[in-house]
């Protein structure tokens, strides 16, 4: 008797459907959720908003090292396991940090057990598993998967909002947890496969003709040591590294800042989930820009217009404008994930994503670390968010210029798929 099939033979789609969901999960966890609660535990537990957002600089860091780490493991088994057990890690630690009464162990749990987990959930995971799995539709299956921050922001955080004003920082937590446990982890273990060919079929659907290999595909394969190798690389690793700052800086912080500027927080909810839409409407546009111009003007395009609308952000003075600078702040970052994403894999093909992908975030990282604790040690100091803000505007417009210098290295160097 023929066993039932639930998805389609070809379950690349579902994986980015599993990855979207993890970021929408856990990925707004550190982000929008994160930005939801800040102000309700600051007031709780009287730590200072430096302590509490320090965690995340640990957070960020793990994730580093632990991507680093994992990178050729993910490229070697796929990302099944890496994923489940990273699931089951944040999980747990959402689910304890309700719990905690000292600083230690604030940031044992967010600070490590969620870093651990955002290697697998957040990056390494999603980023090897769809890249293996697409690369004719990489870029639209990269902008299905990166829009779960986004859509957590237009969907999520008003209820949220409510939840915890009705009842207490402590159950956004243990909601977030417990579907991560009993949803996130069984879809994982369920869809997640490490690459099309070891099913005998060709990325992004493509049906293999009698004539030719289910494995043969003309794609750049670097090795990581190769890919170390070229301008390329470091150029892009600079220009993520530069618009690190505010990627994470400004999330973490925006919720506060709206408020800080006089919003309500039913106002500044709503004012950070207009960036939320930005966000996800800015999902198709890059997608869109990265499909029709390329990765590497698309990252240079990216950086430009990230620059120009934090600059909008801090000059803007009254609500109507904030949610329009709100939305447009969001626009852009809704390309960041997609892009860091797809260039690696554009650059340097499938057979070394996983360390490529983990070496350059251990580059990046310190900078997406320190942008949250940053922006908070301003504020603490100055009183205002506007002067590191206008920081990270400039940091944005500098990193478009390491997007130009990095022109795609030629595939002369590498090993075609055919040849080996």
């Amino acid at each position: 008797m023929r066993s039932r099939r639930y998805y389609p033979r070809f379950r690349g789609w579902w994986i980015v459907g599993v990855s979207f969901l993890a970021l929408y999960l856990n990925g707004s966890s550190t982000s929008y959720l994160f930005g939801v609660l800040l102000l309700p535990m600051e007031a709780d537990l009287g730590w200072s908003r430096a302590t509490l957002l320090g965690a995340l600089t640990v957070s960020t860091f793990v994730t580093a090292g632990t991507g680093m780490l994992m990178g050729p493991f993910y490229d070697k088994h796929g990302a099944r396991v890496g994923m489940t057990i990273s699931a089951l890690i944040s999980g747990a630690a959402l689910l304890l940090l309700p719990h905690v009464t000292a600083p230690w162990q604030y940031y044992a749990l967010l600070g490590v057990g969620m870093g651990i987990g955002r290697a697998g959930l957040e990056n390494m995971g999603p980023r090897t598993a769809i890249s293996n799995w697409f690369v004719r539709r990489r870029a639209a299956a990269f902008a299905w998967y990166s829009g779960g921050r986004a859509v957590f922001g237009v969907t999520a955080v008003a209820p949220f909002a409510y939840l915890v004003s009705a009842t207490s920082w402590r159950s956004g937590w243990t909601v977030i947890g417990a579907l991560e446990l009993v949803l996130l982890v069984p879809l994982i273990w369920i869809i997640v496969r490490r690459r099309p060919e070891d099913h005998g079929q060709l990325p992004d659907g493509d049906t293999p003709r009698p004539d030719t290999s289910a494995v043969s595909l003309a794609e750049p394969e670097w090795t990581s040591a190769q890919a170390l190798r070229t301008k390329a690389f470091w150029f892009m690793v600079l220009g993520f590294a530069f618009v690190g700052f505010p990627t994470s800086g400004m999330i973490s912080n925006m919720l506060p800042y709206f408020s800080d500027k006089g919003l309500s927080l039913g106002m500044a909810s709503a004012a950070f989930s207009m960036f939320g839409f930005g966000a996800l409407t800015g999902r198709p546009i890059w997608g869109f820009v990265s499909t029709r111009l390329g990765v590497h003007p698309a990252l240079t395009l990216y950086a430009v217009v990230y620059g120009l609308s934090i600059a909008s952000m801090v000059l803007a003075f009254d609500g109507p404008s904030l949610f329009a600078a709100a939305f447009f702040v969001g626009v852009p970052t809704g390309g960041a994930a997609q892009l860091q994403a797809q260039a690696w894999p554009d650059f340097f093909g499938r057979r070394s994503v996983g360390a490529i992908t983990g070496i350059s975030t251990l580059i990046i990282m310190p900078t997406l670390a320190l942008g949250p604790l940053i922006a908070a040690i301003a504020f603490d100091l100055l009183g205002s968010y506007d002067f590191v803000f206008s920081a990270f505007a400039v940091g944005a417009l500098v990193s478009s210029l390491f997007f130009y210098l990095a022109r795609r290295p030629s595939q002369s160097s590498s090993v075609s798929r055919t040849s080996s």
